[in-house]
């Protein structure tokens, strides 16, 4: 098969997974090409595949984005699926995740232009600390963290009304355990838990720290699982971000299936289990 590795241009941040997925699948036979969405000269009906990895650049060229995902929709064949693609690119997943029971980080949605009074939102839901973040988003950007009581207030009211002028946005309580033990990212790779990334919280501008956890309990298993079931969405990859909530229970921060990193270079086995589901893929689609 003929496969792209979708980037952009111009990456934000440096791409871990590319160089073991892409020597990955070209070791199993397959023609692997690095290609960018927003390159204008990529023949994307070229290729058998296409796999969206680290189109990191997407939330400056929303409606750019979303039509290059028809276009090449039409071309040849998306992982994830469009549909699983467009349903996770608005965290609204969260909203709908957590009517189906699973239970997600505190969160409060702002709609675009609302007139969101930071002070209300936090005093309603008894919060100190949050965090303030577009509902479209990738890494950090957009995302900052307002101590309420320590005179944050204002600051946060101001960088609500800033960033609500041109976009959705979310508030969150800022859970506690983000400065003990962070967040762990379960990956998913073709319905298997393959590994699983311990992460400290990173904000505007900061690095990502992270390294890998040695032990899943089954309770994470389980709890991933419940997720995507919930989710009910076809994917080949998914990320799965928990966190501890006040009394150890786990809450949902995140279900990444559109671009998440997937920490290739921390398990050589999830790039195995990477392409043998890109192979049953295929088998399906053609079969």
């Amino acid at each position: 098969m003929r496969i792209a590795y979708v980037r952009c241009v111009q990456l934000p941040e440096p791409d871990i997974d590319e160089q073991p997925l892409v020597e990955g699948l070209n070791t199993a036979g397959h023609e692997a090409v690095v290609a960018a969405w927003d390159d204008p000269l990529v023949d994307w009906g070229g290729f058998d595949l296409v796999l969206i990895r680290a189109t990191w650049n997407y939330i400056e060229h929303l409606e750019a984005f979303g039509a290059w995902l028809e276009r090449v929709d039409r071309l040849s064949t998306l992982v994830n699926p469009i549909e699983t693609l467009k349903w996770n690119l608005h965290k609204g997943y969260l909203r709908e995740l957590s009517e189906k029971g699973i239970p997600i980080v505190p969160t409060h949605f702002c709609q675009r232009y609302d007139a969101a009074s930071v002070a209300r939102v936090a005093e309603s839901h008894g919060w100190v600390k949050i965090v303030i973040k577009p509902v479209i988003s990738a890494g950090s950007f957009g995302t900052r963290v307002f101590d309420l009581e320590a005179d944050g207030m204002d600051e946060g009211q101001s960088f609500l009304d800033e960033m609500i002028a041109g976009r959705e946005m979310m508030i969150q309580r800022y859970m506690p355990s983000v400065d003990t033990v962070g967040e762990t990212a379960l990956v998913v790779i073709d319905g298997e838990l393959t590994h699983a990334i311990e992460k400290k919280p990173r904000f505007d501008d900061q690095e990502e720290e992270v390294c890998l956890r040695e032990e899943i309990s089954d309770e994470m298993r389980s709890f991933a699982q419940r997720i995507l079931d919930a989710a009910g969405k076809e994917y080949l990859y998914a990320r799965v971000d928990i966190i501890p909530d006040d009394d150890g229970s786990m809450l949902l921060s995140e279900l990444e299936m559109l671009e998440p990193s997937l920490f290739f270079p921390y398990c050589p086995g999830a790039v195995e289990a990477f392409v043998r589901g890109v192979e049953r893929q295929v088998t399906r689609i053609e079969g």
